[in-house]
C-alpha cells in the first residue's frame, strides 16, 4: 500500500500588514519565523498572481506545517471579509494542548474567538475546540485533538460517517 499524501506543508495567507501578521502568528499562536520578509515580483509571481505584482512574504513554521504570509505591495487591495458559508477555503485547524490557554494568547495578540470554547460533538468527555479569527479576519480552529481523534469522535457520533467499502484500491 502506498503512503497517503500529507497535507501538512503550508497554508498561504494574504495579510494587510506583514509585520503585524508575523507578530500574531509567532507571539500569539506560537510559530517560529523561519525566513525574513523578502519582496519579489516578476517570473512565476506574474503567472500565479497577476502581471506586475510585487509581494513581500515570509514563512512561519509550526511543529507540523507552516504559514506562508503574503503582503501585496502592488497591487494594494483590501482583504475581503471572511464568510464561512461563502468562502471556498473556510478555515484551517491547529492542534494545541490547551484550547483556553491558546485562545488567551490569540486574544492577547489581537485575534478573537468567533464563538465560545466548546466540547466536540457536545460531549463533555470530548476534547475542546474554538473557532478564531486573526487580526485580518482569517478563520482558524484551535483543537485539543489531532486528526485521528476527530475521525474517531466523528465515527462514534455520526453513523452515516462510517467509511463504506467501495471495492476500489
Amino acid at each position: 500500500m502506498t503512503a497517503l499524501p500529507r497535507i501538512d506543508h503550508h497554508v498561504a495567507l494574504r495579510v494587510s500588514d506583514l509585520d503585524a501578521a508575523i507578530s500574531f502568528w509567532t507571539d500569539g499562536v506560537g510559530g517560529t519565523l523561519a525566513t525574513s520578509p523578502a519582496t519579489r515580483g516578476g517570473g512565476y509571481f506574474d503567472l500565479i498572481f497577476e502581471p506586475g505584482c510585487r509581494v513581500t512574504y515570509c514563512y512561519v513554521l509550526f511543529e507540523a506545517g507552516a504559514l506562508e504570509l503574503f503582503e501585496f505591495v502592488e497591487p494594494r487591495k483590501p482583504l475581503p471579509t471572511s464568510s464561512q458559508s461563502g468562502d471556498a477555503i473556510m478555515h484551517f485547524g491547529i492542534t494545541v494542548a490547551d484550547v483556553r490557554e491558546a485562545l488567551r494568547r490569540v486574544e492577547e495578540h489581537g485575534g478573537r474567538a468567533r464563538a465560545p470554547v466548546l466540547h466536540m460533538f457536545g460531549r463533555e468527555d470530548a476534547p475542546r475546540f474554538v473557532y478564531c479569527e486573526d487580526p485580518d479576519g482569517h478563520v482558524f480552529e484551535l483543537l485539543e485533538t489531532d486528526n485521528l481523534g476527530v475521525v474517531r469522535l466523528t465515527l462514534e457520533t455520526a453513523a452515516q460517517a462510517a467509511r463504506r467499502d467501495t471495492g476500489q484500491t
